[in-house]
């Protein structure tokens, strides 16, 4: 009998969109006067999942950068 508890085996190519959700959110926070550390938002995630967060808060903070010049 299967534990229908399990839960699934995390898997990049169906989770980028919710990181990237996150990772824009948290941008998005930090416009409006909201300081978070994306550090503290990414502590229970898995190595892999920190590196896609934290290379989309990268990605997110460069685009605005270059959008307010």
């Amino acid at each position: 009998m299967s534990d229908s508890h399990t839960l699934p085996k995390f898997d990049s190519s169906t989770s980028f969109t919710g990181l990237d959700f996150l990772a824009r959110s948290l941008i998005r926070m930090e416009q409006n006067g909201t300081r978070l550390e994306p550090g503290d938002m990414a502590g229970n995630m898995t190595d892999e999942q920190r590196e896609i967060f934290m290379a989309r808060v990268a990605f997110h903070r460069d685009c605005l950068s270059h959008k307010n010049r």
